[in-house]
C-alpha cells in the first residue's frame, strides 16, 4: 500500500498538513505550558529574572518607606556604634542589604501567598565580615494551611500575616571562608512535608518570607551579614 501512494498527490497534501498540524499543535502546547506557568509563579511587586524566577530582593528601596507587601520593624540599641541596624550597600558589584544585629533587633520582610508546588525552590546569596558568626541573621519562613479556593493572588492583604509554622534558618557556615559569596538552595516543598507530611501540596502556602537578627543569638559589635538576590523557582 506504501508502494502505491508513495508520489499520490493527495497523499503528499494530506501528509503536509498533517505535519503543519502537529507543529501549529506542538506550539500551543508551548504556549499553554508557559502560561500556566507564568500565572502559578506571579506575584504583584516582584521582579522576573532571565530564566522566570521571582525575584524578591532585587533592588533597593527605602526601608523608612517600604513599597507595598513589605514590613520592616527595628528597634535601635542606644549603646551601638551603628545606629542603621539594616542599610542598603554596593558589596562587590552587588546590591546587597548590610545587616548589622549589634544595633538592635530587627525584621524586614514581604508577604506573599504562594502555593508552595508552584515555586518549591528558594536560593538567595549571603556574605559575611570576619566577625559575624552564623546565626547573626535568620531567613524567616511563614507558611499556612489554605484552600486553593480562597486564595485570590492579587489579594494579599498588609503586614504580617497569621502563619501556621514559621521557621527560621540560620544565615551562614563555619566552614567557608568569610568575605566571599555563598548561595543556598532550599526545597520548600521539603519543609512543608515535614510539618504537614500527609497535607495535600495545593494546601500549602508560603505566606512570609523575611530576614531578622538572630532570635537566640548575640552578635558581635562589628558583625556584619550581607544578603542578596532572594529568589524563587521551580
Amino acid at each position: 500500500m506504501t508502494g502505491c501512494l508513495g508520489n499520490h498527490p493527495q497523499f503528499d497534501a494530506w501528509i503536509s498538513a498533517l505535519i503543519t498540524g502537529h507543529r501549529r499543535f506542538r506550539l500551543f502546547a508551548l504556549l499553554l505550558a508557559a502560561g500556566l506557568h507564568l500565572s502559578a509563579c506571579t506575584l504583584p511587586g516582584s521582579g522576573v529574572d532571565v530564566g522566570g524566577d521571582l525575584k524578591l530582593l532585587y533592588a533597593p528601596f527605602s526601608l523608612s518607606n517600604p513599597p507595598k507587601y513589605w514590613q520592616y520593624n527595628h528597634q535601635t540599641n542606644a549603646s551601638a556604634p551603628y545606629s542603621v541596624a539594616l542599610e542598603w550597600q554596593d558589596k562587590d558589584g552587588k546590591i546587597a542589604l548590610a545587616a548589622r544585629p549589634a544595633a538592635g533587633p530587627f525584621e524586614l520582610g514581604r508577604r506573599t501567598n504562594i502555593l508552595v508546588l508552584a515555586s518549591p525552590y528558594l536560593s538567595f546569596d549571603w556574605q559575611q565580615n570576619s566577625t559575624a558568626q552564623v546565626g547573626d541573621v535568620e531567613l524567616v519562613l511563614g507558611f499556612r494551611l489554605q484552600d486553593q479556593g480562597d486564595w485570590r493572588e492579587n489579594d494579599l492583604g498588609t503586614g504580617k500575616p497569621p502563619t501556621d509554622h514559621t521557621v527560621r534558618i540560620p544565615v551562614g557556615n563555619s566552614q567557608v571562608t568569610y568575605g566571599q559569596w555563598q548561595r543556598e538552595y532550599f526545597d520548600l516543598a521539603g519543609v512543608y512535608r515535614r510539618y504537614w507530611p500527609d497535607a495535600p501540596g495545593d494546601e500549602v502556602r508560603l505566606v512570609w518570607i523575611g530576614i531578622a537578627s538572630g532570635k537566640d543569638k548575640l552578635a558581635a559589635v562589628t558583625s556584619v551579614t550581607y544578603l542578596t538576590q532572594i529568589l524563587l523557582s521551580r
